[in-house]
């Protein structure tokens, strides 16, 4: 008995430690500039990968050790593939023309590889890492529905801090940015980030998550009218909690608002859409889906309407300079689409590409689309099993959410939804890319893949034993 004691206190230490070093570094990362110096990756790197570690004393179920498995492989084979890139000669006919070229003017002996650099790019490194260890986290957080809980909740306050900052911030001081002069995005919420699109993909995610935590207290309210409501006193405590948390949702969405990002706005709404469908899936009578379709008819409305107001009704929903880059990169695909041109290689390639359309201002360092970067750098295949890794996280998720409990079915369904954001907001910009939110969905994802494949295998015991009794 003393002994299953003494190795229970360590287990339990080593839950909270892990518990708590991912809540710091979710609700820290944003803070510094969205953690875009590399210094800060691999301080969250180090951190990540200590709570990693502890989350290794966390008991796992065979669904949960399943997924693991599938995700490292996922990350192994990324890996490799960046590896091979750089390697001399390991496929020759693959290999990058810039070496050969280079040789035939500096008439020295260069190796040739896949790669346009001799070595991986650090900082496709560090972005890689962090993801890996932010995911894991998550997962082992995941594992445990009360830290799992915790997590969220932490998630929830954290944004909201952001958001009601950036809202001071835009009112107060707003040719700054933290402690610095803020040189771009003049008149536009950024919160802490630099780019107003990752703030919007940002707060975006507050405002999923306030909106399922909100309509979760609603479900929990017992009345026929809004008089009985008002004379019930065992109401008046959720009530008072739905105000509050629908106040939070509003501040959210109004930051959200503030931050000009058109593809912020759109993918946020799709995927307050999703996680609220998901929410409501298979629990309403026949006639308020005639409510529901008049919601959506409304919401078409509201988007034909943005379609011709702000920046959306004068610039549309792509600039022309986006495009330019999506056609570069689309044609640079086609030369390489095997094993592409080596990770972390797009700001080398592009300048020697950059078309007049593109206006002269600014650096392009990213390509405004995650997927087609990746697919740039690394290849069709790989590109292609991230798709599908994406798309299958969905699916995990989005039948998770719909056969759990209420309170699961909460979390589930705003995770789902972040999901959904961050993907289609990844087509056409690169939060993803960006270390301060990266963390954030990274440790949402494995938090809610952990969940959903938990509750999967708790589904299938209890049918087990049901059938077992029978």
């Amino acid at each position: 008995m003393i002994d299953r004691l003494h190795l229970k206190l360590p287990v339990e230490m080593l839950r909270s430690i892990q518990l708590w070093l991912t809540i710091a570094v979710l609700s820290l990362a944003p803070l510094f500039f969205g953690s875009v110096d590399q210094v800060w990756v691999a301080i969250w790197t180090v951190l990540l990968s200590a709570a990693a570690l502890c989350g290794l004393a966390e008991p796992l179920g065979s669904a949960h050790v399943r997924l693991l498995l599938v995700f490292l492989a996922l990350c192994c084979a990324y890996a490799l593939v960046a590896i091979v890139q750089v390697v001399p000669h390991a496929i020759d006919p693959l290999n990058d023309p810039i070496w050969q070229r280079a040789k035939d003017l500096l008439g020295t002996d260069l190796s040739a590889r896949i790669s346009s650099r001799a070595e991986i790019s650090p900082v496709a490194i560090g972005h890689f890492l962090l993801f890996v260890t932010a995911f894991l986290s998550g997962f082992f957080v995941g594992a445990s529905r009360r830290d799992g809980d915790t997590l969220v909740w932490f998630a929830r306050y954290a944004i909201l801090f952001y958001a009601i900052y950036g809202l001071l911030a835009l009112a107060l001081t707003p040719n700054m940015l933290l402690w610095a002069p803020k040189t771009a995005y003049l008149g536009t919420m950024t919160a802490s980030f630099v780019n107003h699109n990752t703030a919007a993909t940002f707060v975006g995610a507050g405002v999923i998550l306030w909106s399922c935590s909100t309509w979760l207290s609603l479900q929990s309210l017992r009345f026929s009218s809004i008089r009985l409501l008002l004379l019930m006193p065992s109401n008046e405590h959720v009530a008072f909690q739905v105000i509050l948390r629908a106040a939070a949702g509003f501040t959210c969405f109004f930051a959200l608002l503030l931050t000009g990002s058109r593809g912020g706005l759109i993918c946020s709404c799709l995927g307050l859409l999703v996680a609220i469908g998901l929410m409501i899936a298979g629990r309403l009578k026949p006639r308020f889906w005639y409510g529901l379709g008049s919601g959506a008819a409304a919401l078409a409305v509201m988007a034909i309407w943005l379609s011709g107001t702000g920046r959306i009704g004068s610039q549309g929903l792509f600039d022309s300079a986006r495009w330019s880059v999506y056609e570069f990169c689309i044609d640079a695909i086609g030369q390489r689409p095997l094993l592409g041109a080596g990770l972390g290689t797009f700001a080398d390639l592009f300048p020697s590409f950059r078309s007049a359309d593109i206006n002269g201002w600014g650096v392009w360092e990213y390509a405004h689309s995650t997927i087609l970067e990746i697919a740039l750098e690394m290849g069709i295949p790989i590109a292609t099993m991230v798709v599908v890794a994406a798309v299958a996280s969905l699916v995990i998720l989005g039948k998770a959410a719909v056969s759990s409990g209420e309170s699961g079915r909460s979390s589930l369904a705003a995770i789902t939804g972040i999901a959904v954001l961050s993907y289609l907001h990844s087509t056409i910009d690169f939060s993803l890319q960006i270390p301060g939110y990266l963390i954030l969905f990274a440790i949402l994802l494995g938090c809610g893949l952990a969940r959903a494949s938990g509750g999967a295998a708790s589904k299938v015991s209890r049918n087990g034993m049901a059938h077992a009794k029978a």
